[in-house]
């Protein structure tokens, strides 16, 4: 493989100018450049990426922390923003933080004993920014974020003191609810999620917010939530603890797609007509909502996960005019992308039911 001083002896220049015609700098005049660059294309010279760090005070790596990378969610915006990322020369150190299983719901609130500590984790890597998907921080890791001097992007849902990128929550939890109740059901319980305690992740707790505000608007009974994890399996549970109880409410809102998938496959399995008996919602638009037939709210996921990275990318300079230190007000930024009902044949007109 040519070295720099290969390219240096075949242009007559000194390895020092072959360096700043490499990376773009404007002290070198043009078809020095240009000569420089033939030369290194014909030789096969790679510049170094860890010798062009130290000169430049960057690794061109961007930390993306996440609890999973196995589901759905997860999986489709880890692939996005590595392709983003990755087409303006930035790879991406993939930081798992087990979520544990103290806390439900979602991937869990409390940091569990084994989990690493997101400073040991990214400054060893040495990162020039960092995405954060969806994650539960507890306040010192919060804090730990904001110090590392450099910027940080939350996706999924929005976090008090970090740029976000997300969907309104309490507005999906509206508009599952709503759709049951224009359908004539008065009996609508909430799947998944711990209500609005104050350990509670953020999306499921205010997914129930827009519930109970919808139901105690038309005058109804606004149930504690079911809690559970976003699953397929937690879903069948969940069924599982409903058929348990002396009357099956005629509507259910569950928080994920995945959750309701469950819900559908353990109901119908009991003998439950859905939506003949029940009718069922999820959030997501998973791809398999509608192999399923499942009504759903549909949230842009990959969307999401594009438009923080390309917002990560202009902080940082390199797709767009602003560079250098962090602007005073980078981390009070927060975009909400639009959600719509996705009508499917899971939901239908409430009936009288015989008691079971």
């Amino acid at each position: 493989m040519a070295s720099i001083e290969d390219v240096a002896r075949a242009t007559g220049v000194s390895t020092a100018t072959v360096s700043r015609a490499l990376r773009g700098l404007g002290s070198v005049a043009e078809p020095t450049r240009v000569r420089v660059q033939r030369a290194a294309q014909t030789l096969g010279y790679v510049p170094s990426a860890a010798a062009a760090s130290l000169a430049s005070g960057r690794t061109k790596a961007v930390g993306l922390v996440t609890p999973h990378v196995s589901r759905w969610f997860f999986s489709v915006a880890i692939e996005t923003i590595e392709a983003v990322l990755r087409t303006h020369g930035y790879d991406v150190l993939l930081v798992i933080l087990p979520p544990g299983d103290q806390v439900r719901p979602g991937p869990g609130a409390i940091v569990p004993p084994s989990r690493p500590t997101i400073e040991t984790e990214l400054l060893r890597k040495r990162v020039d920014a960092t995405v954060v998907l969806t994650l539960p921080l507890v306040h010192r890791e919060l804090q730990t974020l904001r110090g590392l001097g450099h910027a940080v992007v939350n996706v999924g849902d929005v976090v008090p003191g970090l740029p976000s990128f997300g969907i309104d929550d309490v507005e999906v939890g509206r508009l599952a609810t709503r759709h049951l109740l224009d359908l004539g059901h008065t009996d609508v319980h909430l799947v998944g999620g711990s209500g609005d305690e104050p350990g509670g992740w953020g999306p499921t707790r205010d997914r129930y917010v827009g519930y109970r505000e919808v139901m105690e608007a038309a005058g109804l009974r606004a149930r504690p939530a079911i809690s559970c994890d976003l699953t397929v399996a937690e879903g069948r549970r969940a069924a599982r603890e409903l058929l348990a109880r002396p009357a099956l409410p005629t509507g259910l809102v569950a928080t994920s797609d995945e959750l309701a998938i469950g819900l559908l496959h353990e109901l119908r399995l009991a003998g439950v007509a859905v939506p003949g008996d029940v009718s069922v919602v999820g959030v997501d638009d998973h791809p398999h909502a509608e192999l399923h037939d499942l009504t759903t709210i549909a949230q842009p996921v990959a969307e999401q996960a594009e438009a923080a990275a390309r917002w990560l990318l202009r902080l940082l300079g390199t797709a767009g005019p602003v560079a250098g230190r962090l602007p005073a007000d980078w981390d009070r930024h927060v975009e909400r992308l639009p959600t719509a009902l996705v009508v499917r044949g899971s939901t239908a007109r409430a009936r009288v039911r015989q008691q079971r």
